[in-house]
């Protein structure tokens, strides 16, 4: 019997990286960056309130780079420096080649995560809400060559990458916009209860809780 070909993925299936990049046409996901007219110090110490909370949001605040200037220049000044050095992503980077797409193929071309996109039909280089389906998490034992660079299964560039890549992965690959955008994450039923301390560290950086960790994954 031939399966039927409309059939819903529900992210059983390992997913591949043809078939993934098939998803993701030519978008600019990013917009340019926009800060308070406050001093850095102010700025940090004081954030802006909004008028209602979300639990489902924790603010994580990442010093990229420091300044030393007096006074303190216009808005559009830091703007225009943060933009000269992370470029369009939303974290910093020693090549601009590795951008979130391709932190998004490491885990999907190692078989740790299936990635669903979902666009608006209206704007359709915006994605709406994505999901992600955890597979798998390589420890350094599983990769056995920690300096060993792995060559992508279809053309991209860069064309390799190390286990410090596939880590930075896991930090980099859902950095879309929040104020317009959300994930669902869950955990495939064959996914292994035993997960390296980094990753650990991952969950609990991103707002999530080790609540809702199997039992065996906690004893590990």
């Amino acid at each position: 019997m031939s399966k039927q070909p409309n059939k819903k993925d529900n992210g059983k299936a390992v997913q591949k990286a043809e078939d993934y990049l098939l998803q993701i046409p030519v978008r600019k996901q990013f917009t340019p960056l926009t800060f308070p007219p406050l001093p850095y110090k102010t700025a940090v110490t004081n954030p802006s309130s909004s008028g209602s909370t979300n639990d489902y949001v924790i603010r994580f605040t990442e010093h990229l780079l420091l300044t030393s200037c007096k006074p303190p220049p216009p808005p559009n000044i830091i703007s225009s420096i943060v933009q000269k050095t992370i470029g369009t992503n939303h974290f910093a980077t020693d090549d601009l080649r590795m951008t979130e797409e391709f932190h998004e193929l490491i885990l999907v071309d190692t078989h740790s995560v299936s990635i669903t996109h979902t666009f608006d039909k209206y704007h359709p280089a915006q994605i709406l809400y994505s999901k992600c389906i955890i597979r798998d998490v390589i420890n350094v034992h599983q990769w056995k060559n920690p300096f060993e660079e792995r060559k992508f299964s279809i053309t991209f560039s860069p064309q390799t990458y190390s286990y410090n890549d596939y880590k930075n992965a896991w930090y980099r690959a859902f950095l879309l916009q929040p104020n317009i955008h959300s994930w669902f994450f869950n955990f495939h039923e064959q996914c292994s209860h035993t997960f390296p301390v980094w990753f650990y560290h991952w969950w609990t950086m991103f707002g999530c809780t080790p609540v809702i960790f199997p039992s065996e994954a906690k004893e590990g």
